[in-house]
């Protein structure tokens, strides 16, 4: 078994643990449906499974019990292996394999339609370790202190993406190096906008852990800029929207990037200099968690009050994201940042007092109400300072709200025929920029596509008033569907060729069932040995031949040997 590093050198003793039933009701989208596993007594259970986006819960009749899907690798277990509960079902089963901490768990459905929407989810939210056997890397096209970026191809899709490496040793040599690498995986998986870079797949192999990301191939924004020169005011416009929308949806979710600046903001493609997508979430925060850096982003582009934080008063808010926009707005229409300096710490001083030129003449050329969103963005006085939704609500927006809201209106519509499909083929480069925290105390239209909601699922049932765990043992209640009721005993007439071929894969013992060899009899007559024995196989609900059930000495087969 693999030895994953965010297991941190833990075991547990067992894969569910206790919690409390009202951690249901925290959850804002549920994932149900109810699995057939494999129990130590030899017997196959129900067992009634929820998903969220960070657990997968166990509900019972009495209790709720859950398992981190954060850190949790799964393996897909097809219809065609020859596992416990798939040989004896009637019905071709297909299943996970769970693992975390030195425990597993598998479970199994007949449900094809539940199976691809939980296979889908469990890509999204769990570890995946099948990484070379997915995907063919092409070529190198990034690399930084942290990781390098490769240019890589679904095999399944044949689409292209963007794989971003790091090195288990030395992500496990540097301070808070495997706690920083969760933070992020759990913060991207939270967001989902066509501003923000998207990551589909993690992948745990002996010595890596892979990001699948985007393929972007607009390449950084400021070196478009660099090339074409002053973006024109329209651009700029369309820019900024998108720009705060992605900051929007962040905030939103309680989320903060707190390292903006144009080197993490990528263009989507060379079509326009517009649709940018917000990359490197390194730095990035949850509100509601406790956090790994308070203080870091780049000089020059931090929020005064992150310089200014100190230990152990009132934590500073998203507002610190506008402040940063502001910053890379001022930069595309002056050329210039408003801090400047001949070192660090003259940059960081001019950053900490907040001085900027609101008079400086290409500043003062562009449209007026530009201009005062950004200088609403660049208030040292955070309450003085707009938020990002503030922002979008902003006179300088008000005629792309009209396209945005329009957009939205057509995009809910086509959700209720929306059916899930594969990403368009992206081709390209995603450039890699370094991610070192900085310690401040030692020194035409708008993006094609809106917020995507989830993917079409099977999503809870449940109605509001009652918690979720009360709804949902009153139905298990109602369907008696218990955690530990047995699945019936299988019909023999039903599937005789399919129990036949899952209670003998061996190549060895299929010639036999073809009458290959001349002194053995026909495995699936009436009469025969082996018939009894797949049939009493195939019977019961424990794996376990006896010893004279096989009779057939005449067949010198390695595996036949072996079973004598």
């Amino acid at each position: 078994m693999l030895q994953s590093i965010f297991d941190f050198g833990q075991t547990t003793s067992t894969f569910w643990k206790q919690c409390d039933k009202a951690l249901l009701d925290e959850q804002n989208e549920l994932l149900e449906h109810e699995f057939l596993v494999g129990s130590k007594e030899r017997l196959i259970k129900k067992k009634f499974l929820v998903m969220s986006q960070d657990s997968l819960f166990r509900v019972s009749l009495s209790n709720l019990k859950k398992a981190p899907l954060l850190t949790m690798h799964v393996q897909f277990i097809e219809a065609s292996t020859d596992n416990f509960v798939q040989l004896n079902s009637d019905e071709q089963l297909l299943g996970f394999h769970l693992s975390y901490q030195g425990k597993s768990l598998e479970i199994f459905t007949a449900d094809k339609i539940s199976y691809d929407i939980w296979k889908s989810h469990f890509k999204r939210f769990a570890i995946l370790d099948n990484f070379h056997e997915a995907f063919q890397v092409s070529k190198m096209i990034g690399k930084g202190s942290f990781a390098k970026v490769y240019q890589a191809t679904k095999k399944e899709t044949n689409t292209q993406y963007a794989i971003k490496a790091f090195s288990k040793a030395y992500m496990q040599q540097q301070a808070k190096g495997i706690e920083s690498m969760l933070n992020e995986i759990k913060i991207m998986r939270r967001l989902n906008h066509p501003n923000i870079v998207k990551l589909y797949e993690v992948h745990e192999t002996t010595n890596s852990i892979y990001f699948v990301l985007d393929m972007i191939q607009g390449g950084e924004l400021l070196q478009r800029v660099r090339e074409t020169g002053f973006l024109p005011a329209e651009t700029v416009q369309k820019l900024a929207f998108n720009l705060v929308s992605a900051l929007s949806h962040m905030h939103e979710n309680r989320v903060i990037h707190r390292d903006l600046k144009p080197e993490n903001l990528l263009l989507r493609s060379t079509e326009n200099n517009y649709e940018i997508i917000l990359a490197d979430f390194g730095l990035a925060t949850n509100l509601d968690e406790e956090h790994l850096f308070k203080r870091c982003g780049t000089p020059g582009f931090v929020a005064p009050e992150i310089l200014e934080y100190v230990e152990g008063q009132e934590f500073y808010t998203d507002k610190c994201d506008v402040f940063s926009a502001g910053i890379i707005l001022y930069l595309l229409i002056t050329g210039n940042t408003p801090f400047i300096g001949v070192d660090q710490k003259s940059i960081l001083k001019n950053n900490k007092e907040c001085e900027i030129d609101f008079k400086e003449p290409h500043f003062k050329l562009a449209p007026i109400q530009m201009q005062d969103l950004i200088q609403s963005m660049l208030q040292k006085k955070v309450s003085y300072r707009l938020s990002s939704q503030e922002c979008m609500r902003h006179p300088y927006f008000k005629q792309l709200v009209k396209e945005y809201k329009v957009q939205i209106e057509k995009y809910q519509s086509n959700l209720q025929c929306y059916q899930e499909i594969q990403n368009a083929r992206k081709i390209g480069t995603q450039d890699l920029e370094q991610r070192s925290p900085l310690n401040f105390n030692s020194s035409d239209s708008i993006s094609s596509n809106i917020s995507q909601n989830r993917q079409d699922q099977r999503k809870t049932s449940i109605v509001a008033g009652a918690s979720k765990f009360s709804q949902y043992s009153a139905r298990l209640s109602k369907q008696n569907s218990r955690e530990i009721s047995d699945i019936p005993l299988k019909q023999e007439q039903k599937k005789s060729k399919d129990l036949h071929r899952l209670a003998l894969t061996n190549s060895q013992l299929k010639q036999i069932a073809f009458n290959q060899f001349d002194n053995v009899e026909d495995p699936t007559a009436e009469d025969c040995n082996v018939g009894v024995m797949v049939r009493q196989y195939n019977s019961t609900r424990q794996i376990r031949i006896p010893d004279n059930t096989l009779q057939i000495k005449e067949c010198n087969t390695p595996t036949m040997q072996k079973q004598q």
